[in-house]
């Protein structure tokens, strides 16, 4: 037990009583906090007009006189997060109740030594208490090197910009289907390894050749078992970026990889495109991904489609109806292998219990959200889940095989999800999440039962 580690919720909260108040029309807004901190830029706090927050004096700390390109940057995270489940893993072995405290704090330095390079570093420390049986190291990693990278920018003018990357970063690419940021549990994702980034005002692209990070407490090293690469390239066709389309190439190499038909050697390729948008009230995010290529003695040849869309009435509480709906395949037990490969993709996928991977499953999810206030919204659906195929497994969120193949029934499962965000200020917010399972049949006969999961999470950034 680790009780040192933990400290109290009540140290974070007199931050309570700043008011995060509407900011006037036409006065200075400052930068908003982005999942990969590294994203976040404070250029603009050169101008000494611009520094309204009480942290800007840690946001922008001048290192050149006279040379505002020349700056440093420190901030953070301390996040609390409580998890509950009754039945986790929907069940399977385990048939009790189980809770645990999370906390993550972050600490990052960034420095701009003018415009063309930059050296980014981020310590982590992730602990857990409560949890039984022992927690992954993905939750209890007490002192560990997130992210630490350069950026050189050989090319740079006011339309357009080339950065090359190299050392240990994050990745978070188009909506985060199969590459995004592992935000909920206390270590998130991050890769060893070179990016070049191109951007113009229409467009955006990152190719990039790396290796995962391995999860293994303290400081940890790549995976020498994995290679992962690719391209993604993103063209909007309005100045908004409200209309837009991407396409993408993503290949793997692994040593080993277990699906429901056995393990073996993999070498994976997925060609994708996503087209989004929004026009009147009307939002929509379409994604479709073919993979190809080999495991063991056997080619691949597996897909996904996804859609999304919504409708947002113009009226109090801005209320949103929307429909998502997922297919992503399985094997069928032909001559190829067809259990399609989520690769990265993000935390929550379907909703916050992350208890599915977004492989074999036909997925239609229902959902309706509203922001109450300026600062507090909520939203919630309804998520019915199928088996692609019956020859095919159910797989847990790391990718093991949680129900084996087999059974009468393709459907999986129905899970009911309500969820609240609360914008307290700038620096502190609080989420809650409640899912409840209602599981089927093939559930049943594998030994699992319904599932009921609560979260709490309070994060202050700085």
């Amino acid at each position: 037990m680790r009780r040192e580690w933990f400290i109290p919720v009540l140290l974070i909260s007199p931050f309570t009583a700043l008011a995060y108040d509407m900011v006037p029309e036409g006065q200075f807004v400052p930068p908003s906090y982005k999942t990969l901190r590294f994203d976040e830029s404070y250029s603009c706090l050169g101008n000494p007009t611009n520094r309204t927050d009480w942290l800007d004096s840690i946001k922008y700390i001048p290192l050149r006189t006279h040379e505002p390109a020349w700056y440093l940057t420190t901030g953070g995270e301390l996040r609390e997060r409580f998890e509950g489940s009754y039945n986790p893993n929907l069940g399977i072995g385990r048939k009790e109740a189980n809770s645990y405290w999370l906390q993550r704090i972050t600490l990052l330095t960034d420095v701009h030594l003018g415009e063309r390079f930059r050296v980014f570093a981020e310590g982590i420390s992730g602990v857990i208490e409560g949890e039984n049986p022992p927690a992954p190291s993905v939750q209890d990693d007490p002192i560990d090197l997130q992210f630490a990278f350069a950026d050189v920018v050989p090319y740079l003018n006011d339309d357009e910009s080339l950065t090359l990357r190299g050392g240990r970063f994050g990745l978070s690419l188009g909506s985060g289907r199969l590459v995004a940021t592992r935000a909920s549990p206390n270590i998130p994702s991050r890769f060893d390894g070179f990016e070049m980034i191109y951007s113009r005002p229409l467009w955006a692209a990152t190719a990039f050749l790396t290796r995962p990070v391995e999860d293994k407490g303290g400081i940890s090293g790549s995976d020498p078992e994995t290679t992962f690469w690719g391209l993604y390239v993103t063209h909007w066709f309005d100045g908004p970026h409200k209309l837009g389309m991407d396409l993408y190439y993503l290949g793997i190499a692994n040593d080993r990889t277990t699906y429901a038909s056995g393990a073996g050697r993999e070498n994976r390729h997925s060609f994708g495109t996503r087209i989004f948008g929004q026009r009147a009230q009307w939002d929509w995010n379409g994604e479709s991904v073919i993979q190809a290529g080999t495991f063991g003695d056997e080619s691949i040849l597996a897909w996904t489609a996804s859609l999304e869309s919504g409708y947002t009435w113009d009226a109090r509480w801005q209320p949103r109806l929307g429909l998502k709906v997922d297919v992503a395949s399985g094997d069928t037990g032909g001559s190829h292998q067809g259990t399609f490969d989520a690769l990265y993709f993000k935390s929550g996928y379907f909703n916050d219990a992350s208890v599915l991977r977004p492989q074999n499953l036909i997925d239609l999810h229902p959902n309706l959200s509203a922001n109450l206030t300026r600062t507090l919204s909520v939203d919630g659906g309804a998520d019915v889940f199928w088996r692609y195929s019956k020859n095919d497994a159910i797989y847990t969120v790391p990718g093991r095989v949680e129900i084996p193949a087999g059974g009468d029934s393709s459907y999986v499962a129905t899970a009911l999800d309500a969820n609240l965000q609360w914008r307290i200020q700038r620096h502190l917010t609080f989420g809650a999440s409640y899912v409840h399972f209602f599981t089927s049949s093939y559930v049943h006969e594998a030994g699992g039962t319904d599932i009921d999961y609560v979260s709490t999470t309070l994060s202050f950034l700085f």
